[in-house]
């Protein structure tokens, strides 16, 4: 949890401490539940995009590819560093 601090008015704090001393719980548990809620609605209002559908269609080409000819095997060590592992290959070091 990260801690943060907001400006409320006196009328709606004062009501908050009700709220949670009648549930018998923290002003601050009432308050992380009820932006819970107001977070859900308004995803559901407006739902965030998921970054995962970038990626659909990602690859896909009109040209037919055949790979079977061992050149992607060979670009894949290229870019594999013996101790560092995978990184992007840089042009400007070439």
């Amino acid at each position: 949890m990260k801690r943060t601090t907001i400006m409320v008015e006196e009328d709606l704090l004062y009501e908050l401490k009700q709220i949670a001393q009648r549930q018998n719980k923290s002003t601050s548990s009432v308050m992380r539940e009820a932006l819970a809620v107001y977070v859900a609605e308004q995803h559901k209002a407006a739902p965030p995009e998921n970054p995962l559908l970038s990626i659909i269609g990602l690859g896909s080409s009109e040209e037919i590819m055949d790979l079977s000819d061992g050149k992607d095997e060979e670009l894949l060590r290229e870019g594999l560093h013996p101790l560092d592992g995978w990184s992007l290959k840089d042009d400007s070091d070439s």
